[in-house]
């Protein structure tokens, strides 16, 4: 039986994230115009589309999943994802100021009930529904190891980018302002997180939502290079292949640990 609360967050989840997904992918040399910040260059506005198509699908697989212990894990990309990204926005404020001040509103307002719901969600919904669950449909041993690598390759691309680690900024294969840096940062870092979550847990029927949609993101984050060749920085060449491996890994490991035998 699905929660209202829960109902109430993938939709706004979904409302907030198709839009932009849809701007950013179609237009991502227009953000002056048709997003809250203005980001360059289009590269990264584009990599921005992938990381809220990525929360869309998100939500929808959420909702798709019925039951809490089926859903759970998208929470726990969103709800760190939500009070992180906000942060990020309150000491990240400049660019946002470039633009009306109603697209900020709208943004902190939206981040803002995000920030307490979903956390408020999942707490209630583990306690009366969560907890350590019993494995019913357990990974295969090679099925957890690729969840574990993948968590690992995500956390560590999060981390850096989140705190612009020299590793990481020299690892992207764009220039890359703070802002984009940080909120693309959150976002690998969060996915990272549901994945640790989901090695933890053990159970593969429990982990469907957050690993279907991982692969369409990996492909969409591989097709940004091949689509931007102008932005490419020059002599990053290094930088290609560590970011179309991580995106190689999103694309295929998941589907490797959701096999059954």
């Amino acid at each position: 039986m699905r929660s209202r609360a829960v109902t109430v967050v993938q939709a706004i989840l979904v409302v907030n994230a198709f839009p932009a997904f849809v701007n950013l992918m179609s237009i991502p040399d227009r953000t002056d115009h048709w997003f809250v910040w203005t980001v360059k260059p289009a590269a990264n506005a584009r990599a921005l589309g992938v990381m809220y198509g990525s929360a869309c699908l998100l939500g929808l697989l959420g909702y798709a999943a019925r039951t809490w212990p089926r859903q759970r894990v998208t929470f726990v990309v969103v709800a760190p994802f939500a009070v992180a990204a906000t942060i990020v926005t309150l000491v990240t404020l400049k660019p946002f100021r470039a633009h009306p001040w109603y697209e900020l509103a709208y943004w902190l307002l939206m981040y803002s009930i995000l920030f307490v719901l979903v956390p408020a969600t999942f707490v209630v919904e583990e306690r009366r529904h969560g907890g350590r669950l019993p494995v019913e449909t357990p990974f295969t041993l090679g099925g957890r190891a690729a969840v574990a690598v993948l968590a690992a390759l995500l956390l560590a691309a999060g981390i850096g980018l989140l705190f612009e680690l020299s590793y990481a900024t020299r690892l992207w294969p764009f220039a890359i302002t703070p802002l984009v840096a940080r909120i693309l940062g959150v976002w690998l870092g969060c996915l990272g997180l549901g994945h640790v979550w989901t090695v933890w847990d053990g159970d593969r029927l429990r982990a469907r939502a957050l690993l279907l949609s991982i692969p369409p993101t990996g492909v969409l984050l591989a097709l940004v290079p091949l689509l931007h060749r102008d932005d490419l920085r020059d002599g990053a060449t290094g930088a290609r292949v560590a970011y179309l491996l991580l995106a190689g890994a999103m694309a295929v490991l998941p589907l490797a640990a959701l096999r059954s035998r």
